[in-house]
Order: structure tokens, then sequence, then C-alpha cells
């Protein structure tokens, strides 16, 4: 009977850390996502998605190359796919855009409101606003 006893009582045991060890598996082996845009004076710029954050705003810079000449050099990234980008344009002292991102609108838009008044800008609309996990408008 102990042998018995000992049996199901390391099954039972067995039933409890076998799915934790899979969830632990599964979090390890879940790649971070980073999106990134770099905004263009055109506002046709989309948000594109990579596994590193240097990776994600290459390829944000090739993606607004591809539709436009007039692309940030420095593109907003995130690794929140709930954050929310920016995008705003400024005419004085020269044209510009530029977006950065935000736990929700209003951070965002304080956030990109903050960076052009500091670099001295003035003239400046705001273009759009992204999800960062759907590269949705809106």
């Amino acid at each position: 009977m102990p042998a018995k006893a000992f049996a199901c009582r390391a099954i039972f045991a067995l039933a409890l850390v076998l799915p934790l060890l899979t969830l632990v598996g599964t979090q390890a082996k879940a790649q971070e996502r980073w999106a990134a845009i770099a905004p263009n004076l055109e506002n046709s710029s989309s948000v594109v998605w990579a596994t590193t954050k240097e990776q994600a705003k290459k390829l944000a810079v090739l993606a607004c190359k591809q539709v436009s000449q007039t692309c940030a050099e420095q593109p907003a990234s995130t690794n929140g796919m709930d954050h929310v980008f920016a995008v705003m344009c400024c005419s004085d002292p020269k044209s510009g855009c530029a977006a950065t991102v935000g736990a929700t609108k209003e951070a965002a838009l304080k956030e990109i409101k903050r960076l052009f008044s500091d670099n001295g800008y003035s003239q400046c609309s705001l273009k759009s606003y992204f999800k960062a996990g759907t590269g949705e408008k809106g």
C-alpha cells in the first residue's frame, strides 16, 4: 500500500507542476515585440513591428521612404502594444514632423507638444494617432 500511495502522490504532484513548467517555457519562447513609426509631411507613414527596438526603428524609416521623401530620421518606438503614437508636423522655423508615444492619446499628445516646444517649433498641427499594437489610425 505505501508504494501505491507514493505513486498516487507522485502523479498528483506531477499533474500540478507540469502546467507550470509549460507556462514558464511558453513565456521564455515568447519574443518581444516592438512597434515603431517614422512620420512624414504627407501623413502617409504606417506602424511597423520587429523583435528588437533597433530593427523596428530601421524598418519604420525604410517603410516611410517607400511612400515619401520627407521622412523623419528618428522614429518613435515602443514595446507597449497598448500604447499610442501621436504624429505632429510643424512649419516654423522649418517644416518637420515627429512622433511620440504614450500610454494614452493624452500622454502622447502632451509629449509631442513638449518635444516641439522645447526645440523652438511653432505652427504645429496634430496629424494623427496610431495604435502601437495594430497600427490602426485614430
